[in-house]
């Protein structure tokens, strides 16, 4: 960046040019990266995940206008960020599915109508609980396009998560099996910058070209005086004869002028991650070993009286799920127990760590069906916990007659290291366990 003049990608000029140039080069390398042929698969930059799942909501909430009750049918995973629940209100009123277990959805691709009468349909799910760590069937977007009656149902699949200590070849690698549309994080994969992306499915993506709003150079044509009309790019590149596999979709999805600068440094991102790591299946494995470990530490520590120091949120025997990188992600969910078996406050946990350089995550984790799951609530409970005042955030209430509200969430990644998993344990020992004993 100091050494180049660089534009807006929007122009002719040579340092727009050199910007487009390098946009361009990034997109593919960051398609390749993820393991998405390009030939099938196009790359929209956008900010972050949600501002991925929020342009594809968009885009069918515009196309459900031409459905004869102006609604579109919306099926999430329970485990979904609200990043993808939120969909549900522009869905229409009553129109919207939250499957609770694996099983309902089994159910539904089964043949269980579960609520969806035909007609526009999305189905939506995480590919990693980012709650719990669990990681859920990527083969589900085959089995609904596989299904005769949910034929206009299409698929999206939440990766950011996933994406961070995964091979995403494992998602990408067969077009014909792939979600229609994807998000990612690319600062959760690499750190910086802060840049999100949506991974398209040619062959679905013309869906999206129809939405209405438009801006910068996502058109070709506007008219503002004399008859209100515009000629979409996206819409240009399905449609044009000489379009080749929609290349241009991106083009028509792109609000505005690029964060090219951030992009520039995506590319550079992606060389030092292969530097520093080599593959992700390299990630792939250190992470499966450190949250293994991880397991193994705190899963041993208990009270003098025998009563155990943590409760894990799993789903299943844990043994089964920690090391097995297809069912379990480098994230695991706990609360903390005192010696009586009663409840510490998770604020608690997580501040004592900030006290000793050990960052965690606590609460909710936005993830409202996984914590309501995970925590055994029902839906009174829940009602309670808002009552009494309590709310998502790091002020909020973490222990409501004597049930949590919330989880403590340890993560580990591609820097994470054997040395950190122990100075962990070694905390909630020394923090919980040897003051009860010496208290």
């Amino acid at each position: 960046m100091s050494s180049l003049l660089l534009g807006n990608p929007h122009s002719a000029n040579a340092p727009a040019k050199l910007s487009g140039d390098i946009v361009d080069a990034v997109r593919l390398q960051a398609l390749h990266f993820l393991g998405a042929d390009p030939a099938h698969f196009d790359l929209v930059f956008v900010a972050n995940a949600t501002s991925a799942i929020k342009l594809v909501a968009d885009s069918f909430r515009d196309l459900a206008e031409q459905t004869k009750d102006r609604k579109f049918w919306y099926g999430y995973h329970r485990d979904a960020h609200t990043s993808l629940v939120g969909v549900r209100e522009l869905a229409g009123q009553g129109n919207g599915r939250c499957f609770e277990s694996d099983a309902e959805v089994e159910a539904w691709l089964g043949g269980d109508a579960m609520g969806y009468q035909g007609g526009l349909g999305l189905f939506a799910w995480p590919g990693q609980s980012n709650l719990t760590g669990r990681r859920l069937d990527l083969g589900w977007s085959k089995r609904v396009r596989e299904t005769t009656a949910l034929r206009n149902v299409y698929t999206l699949l939440d990766a950011a998560a996933l994406a961070m200590t995964t091979p995403m070849e494992r998602v990408f690698a067969d077009p014909n099996t792939a979600p229609d549309f994807t998000c990612v994080s690319f600062y959760k994969i690499f750190g910086f910058p802060d840049l999100g992306g949506l991974i398209i499915r040619k062959d679905s993506g013309h869906i999206l070209t129809l939405r209405k709003y438009f801006g910068g150079g996502t058109v070709s044509m506007v008219s503002a005086i004399g008859g209100a009309w515009h000629v979409s790019k996206g819409l240009e590149a399905v449609t044009s004869e000489n379009a080749d596999g929609a290349q241009g979709l991106h083009e028509g999805l792109e609000d505005g002028t690029l964060p090219f600068h951030s992009i520039l440094a995506l590319g550079e991102a992606i060389d030092v991650h292969r530097d520093l790591y080599g593959s992700m299946e390299n990630i792939s494995r250190h992470a499966t070993q450190l949250i293994r470990r991880l397991y193994e530490g705190v899963s041993a520590l208990r009270y003098a009286n025998g009563q155990p120091l943590v409760r894990l949120y799993t789903e299943g025997p844990a043994g089964e799920a920690y090391g097995n990188p297809m069912k379990q992600g480098a994230t695991m969910a706990l609360n903390v127990f005192r010696a009586d078996g009663s409840y510490e406050a998770y604020s608690a946990v997580e501040s004592a760590a900030n006290e000793r350089g050990i960052y965690v995550r606590s609460g909710g984790i936005c993830c409202p069906g996984g914590i309501f799951t995970a925590l055994q609530y029902e839906p009174w409970q829940l009602k309670r916990a808002r009552s009494a005042g309590h709310h998502c955030g790091s002020d909020g209430l973490s222990v409501i007659n004597e049930l949590p509200t919330g989880v403590v969430r340890a993560s580990l990644g591609a820097m994470s290291t054997v040395g950190e998993v122990d100075a962990f344990v070694s905390f909630l020992r020394d923090a919980f366990i040897a003051g009860a004993t010496t208290g």
